[in-house]
């Protein structure tokens, strides 16, 4: 876990100028005009205070943990970790938590997944994968069940570059969304029998932005971490292929997690421009409406979050890529209540129907 104490997490409250430029990057608050960053962190404080339980405790589930915030504060105030802490006091202070919050980690604990679904996590897959690699491919859960279309295209594309891989039979949850929910003892749980297995491996590859950044700043990993995006693009000049593409346009949605966060930005960008897209760009780069445990507790709002991208978008491409499991789900859900017509695509699935 980050080295921020309780403490240190609130003295940083105080550096809060009010200055309200954290409210022009939240997508919660442009949609719902309430629950900005700055109002989460004042509820943080109470949380941390009051001898009684605060009547907005709410509003620290509010938010998918962008990072847009934390980026955008001239104070440089660790918004999001405060949010965190938030919702542990919640769950440790006062035992606050949605009921769906409560299933989903129940879900985790008996079955691996926060879906509840029994199913092997390669139920799908129909591709012969080695036993004998020292790089663990880590599909994640939603690349496991109600992505796993996006699964199949990441190792078609793995073995078309000669990638070598394997997939554990152990694989379970990363722990991602039991933290999310508050309750940061379920997560530890699962980070310890996690780490044995990954520890047998060299290299790990994930598939999933959220898995990423929780296992490169949650997990005491021995093995190296990289993203799919960009194990793909350092292979990207075996493509010969793409020289013969037709040029055509997309607007791109970056992963909220490993762009701000973790600087993944030009790898994407660049292997899209090698598969001949000009690639338009939103005017602002905010989250897609979903992650954080967002839709978890309030998927209307996810959806409505979602609709006001795919809108956007529309305005300037019909066909709309990222390379986030999470918004890729949103995104098309939301098309899909609100009559948007747009095509919803990860840049792997679009990829693999190109290679021959």
């Amino acid at each position: 876990m980050p080295n921020n104490t309780e403490d240190n997490l609130l003295s940083e409250i105080r550096k809060c100028k009010l200055c309200r430029s954290c409210e022009d990057v939240c997508s919660i608050f442009l949609t719902l005009k309430k629950y900005a960053p700055h109002e989460k962190l004042e509820t943080v404080k109470n949380l941390a205070a009051s001898s009684e339980k605060p009547l907005n405790w709410e509003s620290v589930f509010f938010c998918t943990k962008c990072e847009a915030c934390d980026v955008k504060c001239p104070e440089e105030i660790p918004i999001t970790m405060i949010i965190d802490l938030g919702r542990r006091l919640c769950v440790d202070k006062w035992g606050l938590q949605y009921t769906r919050q409560k299933d989903i980690i129940a879900n985790i604990f008996k079955f691996g997944n926060p879906f509840g679904n029994a199913e092997s996590r390669t139920e799908w897959l129909n591709a012969s994968i080695s036993n004998d690699s020292n790089t663990l491919l880590h599909l994640g859960c939603m690349i496991s069940y109600p992505l796993n279309k996006m699964g199949q295209s990441i190792i078609k594309i793995l073995k078309k570059l000669n990638i070598d891989f394997t997939i554990s039979p152990n694989e379970r949850c990363c722990g991602y969304f039991c933290y999310n929910t508050g309750n940061h003892q379920a997560a530890q749980q699962i980070i310890d029998q996690n780490v044995e297995e990954f520890d047998q491996y060299e290299h790990i590859i994930t598939t999933c932005a959220g898995c990423y950044t929780f296992l490169k700043d949650y997990y005491p990993l021995k093995s190296q971490l990289k993203h799919v995006i960009e194990v793909i693009f350092e292979k990207v000049e075996e493509l010969g292929f793409i020289e013969k593409l037709k040029e055509k346009t997309a607007v791109f949605q970056d992963s909220c997690h490993i762009s701000r966060l973790h600087k993944i930005i030009e790898p994407p960008r660049k292997l899209l421009e090698a598969m001949k897209f000009q690639i338009y760009e939103f005017d602002k780069a905010l989250c897609c409406g979903a992650d954080g445990g967002m839709r978890i507790i309030n998927k209307e709002l996810a959806l409505e979050v979602g609709k006001g991208r795919l809108l956007e978008a529309k305005e300037k491409s019909n066909l709309l890529l990222t390379l986030c499991p999470f918004c890729i789900h949103n995104f098309r859900e939301a098309a899909e209540t609100y009559a948007i017509d747009i095509q919803i695509a990860s840049i792997f699935e679009i990829l693999e129907d190109l290679i021959p």
